[in-house]
């Protein structure tokens, strides 16, 4: 997902609300039955809701569903079926619960309006009328009734009735005009595109005994320039992500051009894409990887809270740039996680940590913490722990949490075990210390001696704390091409090695190799 500003949507989502915790009940399924309009945007849907309860002192079902006309509510799991009581105050249904209602049971509610938000019905960058859902962080709840947390995920199905010259694609798998998704997934991934498309099959990925097709929907305008530019390599991305993280988690994957409010939103199986890319030809492949690379981190994967946003953004945008070194080599890696370490360092939000517990706001959690600091944790940890220890630790975290929610604990276990450490320390510096490192080096020659003696200051604010740094190598540089590694471990504000160093050194670098996210000012010491 990229950002975008929000400060209207911010102040809707403050008046909706949101649906009582409800820790007794629990949705399994989401069936919709969702009308679209030829002309103006008012729809009609029927919602058959599945749910488990589990304690009999949550009596009442609240579902989020804002700005509607509620119809009515019935249950036997049909719109006909017998109808039941509940009220409806322009932000949640609620619906009291019998005592009998236990196990699992089903409501369906019939309800009508204009959507303020959350799905968009109108005319394209290319002059076409179209409808796009557009959910995140919890704008579901404009359009389809539901318990809109991240929390709470559950499978959906929509039967779609749209004008006779619409395609429509949305979560899952097609038959007909209904698409299934069988896997549970966050409300805010749950979606419909509707419109005149072009749609173009790329070559297949082949998932455990599973074939997932890869398609690209996109204005007719612009088919010809998405499949040769920015999805040319679409199946050899998932193909590389399979290899790194494991097997692709939905039924098909649909790139689609789309009215989306982001540069891109990783909606479960149908990616949607903002159009003014297409239309304006920039659109780039890394926002395609970063994209699909969600479809295992933040999708199949969900941070159980906002707070742990980076558990979604900063892995999105780390395998973004992992996915790209497997096809064209390790510069791209490297080159991309410098560019992530500007942005952070001159974002906003570096006397901030990652996890904001203070921020209430989800929109103000798109921010460089959570996307280039949140892809420097894993790639600081990735180099802490080695390459085998860490990927290892990524495919249990993403086998383990599949289909489920997780928060930075669960994954800092799954790693430790992976890697047969403690690592309480690094998470709790990188995720909730503000800053980064900041040195200041100063280094001297003795000839006499042949020993460089250094000394190492951190220098950051006092506010952000100290940092640990198990491995920080220096570099020294020699005349005629001679160069030596030395590495050496920094545990509080000030160190002082001494180095064996068989030539006089012309210059000294720190992390040559860009492993850790400092900054480093190195000054020679007179004398020399």
């Amino acid at each position: 997902m990229r950002t975008a500003g929000g400060s209207v949507l911010a102040a809707l989502l403050l008046a909706a609300g949101s649906a009582a915790g409800q820790g007794g009940i629990d949705v399994k399924s989401y069936v919709f039955f969702i009308t679209l309009p030829d002309s103006g945007q008012a729809i009609r849907g029927d919602a058959l809701v599945r749910f488990e309860r589990h304690a009999a002192a949550d009596s009442v079902l609240a579902l989020d569903l804002v700005g509607m006309t509620v119809d009515s509510v019935n249950t036997a799991g049909s719109a006909r079926g017998p109808k039941t009581p509940f009220s409806y105050d322009g932000r949640a249904v609620r619906i009291p619960l019998l005592p009998a209602w236990t196990g699992t049971f089903g409501l369906v509610v019939s309800y009508h309006g204009a959507p303020r938000d959350g799905l968009f019905i109108g005319t394209t960058g290319r002059g076409r009328r179209a409808a796009f859902a557009d959910n995140w962080p919890e704008r579901a709840r404009f359009w389809i009734p539901t318990v809109d947390r991240p929390s709470d995920k559950a499978t959906v199905v929509f039967t779609v009735f749209a004008p006779p010259s619409w395609r429509v694609v949305a979560n899952g798998k097609a038959s007909g005009r209904v698409w299934t998704e069988s896997r549970p997934i966050p409300t805010y991934t749950m979606v419909l595109g509707a419109g005149e498309f072009a749609v173009s099959r790329h070559r297949s990925v082949l998932s455990g005994r599973d074939t997932i097709p890869i398609e690209v929907w996109t204005y007719p305008e612009d088919s010809a320039y998405a499949d040769s530019g920015p999805f040319r390599r679409a199946t050899e991305v998932v193909e590389a992500l399979q290899r790194l993280v494991g097997s692709f988690p939905y039924e098909k994957l649909a790139h689609v051009e789309s009215s989306t409010r982001f540069g891109g939103m990783e909606n479960s199986s149908a990616i949607f894409y903002a159009e003014q890319p297409y239309l304006e030809r920039r659109m780039s492949e890394g926002v395609m990887r970063h994209e699909t690379a969600h479809q295992w981190f933040g999708d199949a994967v969900t941070e159980r809270d906002w707070h742990h946003l980076w558990l979604s953004e900063g892995f999105a945008s780390y395998f973004d740039l992992v996915a790209g070194a497997a096809l064209d080599g390790d510069t791209l890696l490297r080159e991309g996680m410098g560019r992530n370490a500007e942005r952070y360092m001159g974002s906003d939000v570096v006397d901030r940590p990652v996890i904001d517990t203070t921020v209430g706001d989800p929109l103000q959690l798109l921010n460089a913490n959570n996307y280039q600091k949140g892809s420097w944790v894993l790639h600081m940890l990735r180099g802490l722990i080695g390459d085998s220890a860490f990927f290892r630790g990524v495919r249990s975290y993403y086998r383990t949490y599949r289909d489920s929610t997780a928060l930075s604990e669960d994954f800092q276990e799954v790693m430790e075990t992976a890697a047969g450490v403690e690592l309480g320390w690094f998470f709790r510096q990188w995720l909730r210390q503000p800053g980064y490192p900041q040195l200041d080096v100063t280094w001297q020659y003795d000839a006499a001696s042949g020993r460089v003696l250094a000394g190492i200051t951190q220098s950051q604010k006092v506010e952000w704390g100290l940092f640990r740094l198990p491995v920080l190598t220096l570099e020294f540089r020699g005349p005629e091409g001679a160069i030596l590694r030395r590495d050496i471990a920094v545990t509080g504000r000030q160190t002082f090695p001494r180095f064996d160093v068989p030539f006089a050194p012309v210059d000294v670098r720190v992390d040559p190799a860009g492993k850790l996210l400092l900054r480093a000012t190195v000054t020679r010491a007179a004398g020399n």
